[in-house]
């Protein structure tokens, strides 16, 4: 006779945290029955008999069942989640990382085009990076796209640096990494041509750089190849084509995440993920990365926002507030391709019939948000995510003030 899983024993401050943020607990017993997800490198270069007998190996080395993602390229599931990627010869020969199908989700949402210039707001740890950077080469050909990788903390930005080194090949030429603060960068993308040698040099017989003069902190990246840090790449005017807002969260989804402070110790969860201040700080946090984002977004491109948070305060509450400050003739949400009858989305959340008292004025900015997606774990058997694709329909040059970037206030 079949059983339900065992609820997860949580400690009482973390299970208030679930509640006050409207947090089904039943969400988090379908952690141990997911797949583990690996992401196949360079994907777009390799033959179908290559992935298939990457796949065969795979499949021998984890003993249990391993395919490929429909709809999302270059993802296999594998069906045990407790194989580590170490006991796989395809990991330790550079040709898989692992990476949840839902994170490659949001970062193809993109859809990065030829010769973009892509900004990942929230770059670490790096491996919507490095995808994003794949993408880039796949059109290396028609023209030379690029994709600079922000985030405040130094050390993250190590973590993706050393992931870019590693794994990404001849696509690093495409990378650039800056150290800042994203809610206030504000480097414009590479100017054109940035790659071409005879380029620079015109540039520099134009107007010859004085001696002992220095380039501006903000202008230079904390990493990138040679020909992305010359002054002439980075003086550019341009914004940028995508724009990819993959916010810091609570990290709540993520169930693998959340299992692992049962080894680390719950009392770490206080700091990292219930903190009340945190809580209430972050959805403020990601507004104003979300605002940001969207300045440096240049009008008829891309940007999606997305958490790895189950918590309504930091997706609907955030996403809300920002097309409350744009109005549709600027601002449009748009259809996400992949999750057209492949993996498995739910609605994002809506007030209830009781909910809505008093909150009328709302009901435009709901409806707006109706391809919005979230991926519950027990729908899409993903790790936890929500996901928004944004058009940038027209450049409305308007300036708000700081405490006017915040999320929608809807608890009475």
């Amino acid at each position: 006779m079949d059983t339900e899983p065992a609820a997860p024993q949580f400690p009482p401050n973390f299970l208030a945290f679930l509640k006050e943020n409207h947090i089904d607990v039943d969400v988090y017993n379908v952690q141990k029955e997911l797949p583990r997800y690996v992401r196949i490198l360079r994907f777009s270069q390799k033959s179908a008999t290559e992935i298939n007998e990457l796949v065969q190996q795979i499949r021998t080395d984890a003993g249990c069942d391993v395919s490929e993602v429909d709809g999302v390229p270059g993802f296999l599931r594998i069906a045990n989640q407790d194989i580590k990627l170490s006991q796989l010869r395809a990991y330790a020969a550079g040709s898989i990382i692992g990476m949840d199908v839902s994170s490659g989700i949001a970062a193809l949402s993109l859809s990065v085009e030829p010769g973009d210039n892509v900004l990942d707001l929230c770059c670490a740890p790096g491996a919507k990076l490095l995808l994003i950077a794949e993408l880039l080469s796949i059109t290396a050909g028609v023209s030379h796209g690029t994709v600079t990788g922000v985030d405040i903390s130094p050390h993250r930005i190590s973590t993706c640096r050393s992931l870019i080194k590693k794994h990404a090949g001849s696509n690093k030429g495409f990378v650039r990494l800056y150290a800042q603060d994203g809610t206030q960068f504000s480097c414009m993308a590479p100017r054109t041509n940035w790659w071409d040698p005879a380029a620079i040099r015109d540039a520099q017989l134009e107007q010859p750089e004085r001696k002992g003069r220095r380039r501006a902190a903000l202008d230079k990246p904390w990493f990138a190849p040679k020909l992305l840090s010359t002054k002439y790449a980075c003086s550019g005017s341009e914004l940028y084509d995508r724009v990819l807002v993959d916010a810091e969260c609570t990290h709540d989804g993520s169930l693998a995440h959340v299992q692992k402070y049962e080894r680390w110790g719950w009392e770490h969860l206080d700091t990292q993920v219930v903190n009340n201040s945190r809580s209430q700080q972050v959805p403020v946090l990601q507004s104003k990365l979300l605002e940001n984002g969207w300045q440096m977004l240049k009008p008829g491109g891309v940007l999606v926002y997305s958490t790895c948070s189950l918590s309504r305060f930091q997706n609907e509450y955030v996403l809300g507030g920002f097309l409350a400050r744009h109005a549709e003739n600027e601002a449009q949400l748009e259809v996400i391709p992949m999750l057209q009858n492949q993996v498995a989305a739910s609605p994002v959340w809506q007030p209830s019939a009781e909910e809505w008292v008093g909150l009328e004025k709302y009901r435009e900015v709901f409806a707006r948000m109706k391809h919005a997606v979230r991926l519950d774990p027990r729908v899409s058997n993903t790790s936890g995510m929500f996901i928004a694709r944004i058009k940038k329909l027209c450049d409305v040059q308007t300036t708000f003030d700081v405490e006017d970037i915040v999320p929608l206030k809807l608890e009475t």
